[in-house]
């Protein structure tokens, strides 16, 4: 009789840490795709540029997210700008990653809003409490999220020279759509 019970404690423990397990694996989600752009509207000049290739993680049940961006993949059409961006205002060799560490605050399927407050860095400089408010859409066994806000580059203490400033605006807009998924 003994063995028995030996034998069902056994089958439940190995069944609560299988469950346990695969709980905790669906919790997690990874960046599976994202395309991020920028945009600088300046009296002589609008500048968009893009980032695809982006790194992030989020943990359901601690409601913590990541997001690394590689600064080296941050692009705009004109190769000389594109150099111009790299070597004088972000510093891409001195700061190579931007990342954003926070919490979701508000995450609701049904009015497919999304809310998350953390702190992002960027040119070294780390800017505590930002918000990105954007919405969610569902897919099969993905997520994906919208949204759009702006970054004061002198919170990051990169300077546009003056005679820049007509071509350049210290206010850039982002929109971003990153689909996440469940990490496997």
């Amino acid at each position: 009789m003994k063995l028995f019970h030996k034998k069902i404690l056994f089958l439940l423990f190995w069944i609560l840490t299988t469950n346990l397990f695969a709980d905790t694996k669906t919790k997690s989600l990874v960046v599976k795709v994202a395309k991020i752009q920028f945009l600088s509207e300046a009296p002589q000049e609008t500048i968009r540029g893009n980032i695809t290739n982006v790194s992030g993680s989020a943990n359901m049940v601690s409601k913590k997210v990541s997001i690394q961006i590689e600064m080296k993949n941050i692009n705009v059409p004109n190769r000389l700008m594109n150099r111009h961006m790299h070597e004088n205002y972000l510093e891409s060799e001195q700061y190579p990653t931007s990342i954003f560490n926070g919490v979701i605050t508000t995450w609701d399927i049904q009015s497919k809003v999304v809310e998350i407050e953390g702190d992002l860095t960027l040119h070294g400089v780390t800017k505590k409490n930002f918000k990105i408010h954007g919405s969610i859409e569902t897919r099969e066994k993905d997520f994906l999220i919208r949204s759009n806000f702006q970054i004061l580059l002198t919170d990051f203490k990169i300077e546009i020279p003056h005679l820049v400033i007509l071509k350049l605006n210290d206010t850039i807009q982002i929109e971003s759509e990153i689909l996440w998924t469940y990490q496997e």
